[in-house]
């Protein structure tokens, strides 16, 4: 019966690096609520997003296919395909939940199809016009400030007062994306290399110009990195500080009941901060973007546990299944790790992860190329596909060559270990092969998107800065 399914919470910090958590090891006073959620519930130690930006990861999260299968990626989407058969939202609805998103990130949306199977849907900009849209970017340039999750925090409290049960909510909040402008008082908190006042009001100031991260990096001395870091942990913390809030929401609503609640809180992918050179969460499959925190909360639920082994964005709808004693949703293949949230050993399908990276087009690098016009992309214009185990990573980037790491020895990515390892070197290569010769199937069908599907969705890239 649908009012004895538990309602679940789905909350992703956008942009969120896992090693900026407490949780996972982090010194600075990032992420309190979290950590909080973390001690009393599930934590995963190796979460892989199977994309490193916005639209291939949360495809992946919401229809248990790879990028090259679900197709929202650069080069071949920017949306769901038409052939993707059911997204979480919508078996969920089927099950009988009252499906409901709040998103602060445009790309969650209708035109790309993330959005599809919500009952319920709201974009921050719809949500924020006119005059108070002017004074909260204000006090953003002036003081630092919020990016939008105190409006879907409201939101979601007025619109829990006619949701009934089971509900199924998710929330994106977007304060981790550039530019990092977080309230002094948090920068404060979080320690760290910091701007004086005046200079942090000079480097907001020019944020409001649409100055890019990548522009950035590529005129920051190791000092000006320093305090980039420290405000992207200051944003971490504003997050958190959403995600508390919104606990007093769901708790004040009476939704945070013992076994009648399920809350996960992860991210959808990390974010270079000057590692080897680069800005953003594009061109790259290091662990900085795609490894990412993923911790359940729901007491008589889940186990209290630190969760060992490999698991990877396309696990969590097979899982969800098994939780709520379901078959698994139309379209899912078969093989995906089911366990995730139960209390057994490690996971029950492959030791494998995997995570793509699909190039921009001439096109959308040049574009990117003339808003960072100090930074060179040259270097950038090529595809990269991963597989990784618990201790190695091989990367292959197109038209050819596998570079491989030692993950344990080598957590940054920096040495090739190919010749000294050349058994696991060609085991995950042959891992690789066979899965891109399973996604090759799927990637014969594209999106089929209108004129101006395409044109908001362009717009909106433009606004989170991809573009």
């Amino acid at each position: 019966m649908p009012d004895e399914l538990p309602d679940i919470v789905l909350v992703v910090f956008d942009t969120a690096r896992w090693d900026r958590f407490g949780c996972y090891g982090y010194g600075r006073p990032t992420t309190p609520t979290v950590d909080r959620l973390a001690e009393e519930g599930l934590r995963v130690e190796t979460m892989i997003a199977n994309g490193p930006w916005t639209l291939p990861a949360h495809g992946s999260l919401f229809t248990a296919l790879y990028p090259s299968e679900h197709g929202s990626q650069w080069q071949t989407g920017p949306a769901l395909r038409d052939s993707v058969p059911v997204t979480m939202a919508e078996w969920l609805r089927g099950l009988g939940y009252h499906t409901v998103c709040a998103t602060n990130n445009g790309l969650i949306s209708p035109r790309t199809r993330l959005s599809r199977g919500f009952d319920r849907y709201a974009f921050r900009l719809e949500l924020e016009r006119g005059l108070p849209r002017t004074l909260r970017r204000a006090r953003k340039v002036l003081a630092g400030g919020d990016s939008g999750g105190r409006i879907v925090n409201r939101w979601v409290a007025d619109e829990l007062e006619s949701v009934p049960r089971p509900l199924f909510l998710f929330v994106n909040y977007l304060e981790c994306h550039w530019s990092y402008a977080p309230p002094r008082r948090l920068t404060k908190r979080v320690g760290g290399q910091r701007f004086g006042a005046l200079r942090e009001l000079e480097y907001r100031v020019r944020l409001a110009d649409r100055v890019g991260p990548w522009e950035a990096v590529a005129r920051a001395d190791e000092r000006t990195l320093a305090a980039y870091s420290t405000l992207y942990d200051g944003e971490v913390a504003n997050v958190d500080d959403h995600l508390a809030r919104l606990l007093d929401v769901l708790r004040s609503a009476g939704r945070l009941e013992e076994g009648r609640t399920l809350v996960i809180a992860t991210s959808d992918h990390g974010e270079h901060l000057g590692e080897h050179g680069l800005a953003d969460h594009h061109a790259s499959v290091d662990d900085h973007l795609v490894r990412v925190p993923f911790v359940a909360w729901g007491p008589g639920l889940v186990p209290r546990r630190s969760r060992g082994g490999i698991f990877e964005f396309v696990d969590v709808l097979p899982s969800l299944a098994r939780l709520l004693g379901r078959d698994l949703p139309d379209g899912v293949p078969t093989g995906r790790r089911t366990d995730l949230f139960s209390s057994g050993g490690g996971p029950n399908g492959s030791p494998y992860a995997f995570a793509e990276w699909r190039a921009w087009v001439d096109k959308e690098r040049t574009r990117l190329a003339r808003r960072n016009p100090s930074y060179d992309f040259t270097g950038l214009a090529r595809d990269l596909v991963c597989v990784r185990d618990d201790r190695f990573k091989l990367v292959r980037a197109s038209p050819g060559g596998n570079v491989l790491y030692d993950l344990a020895a080598d957590p940054e990515e920096e040495r090739d270990v190919s010749e000294s390892h050349p058994e696991a070197a060609a085991r995950l290569a042959a891992e690789l092969d066979a899965a891109a010769g399973r996604w090759a199937v799927a990637e014969r069908e594209g999106a089929t998107l209108t004129e101006q599907e395409s044109r908001e969705i362009e717009q909106r890239l433009t606004e989170l800065g991809y573009l």
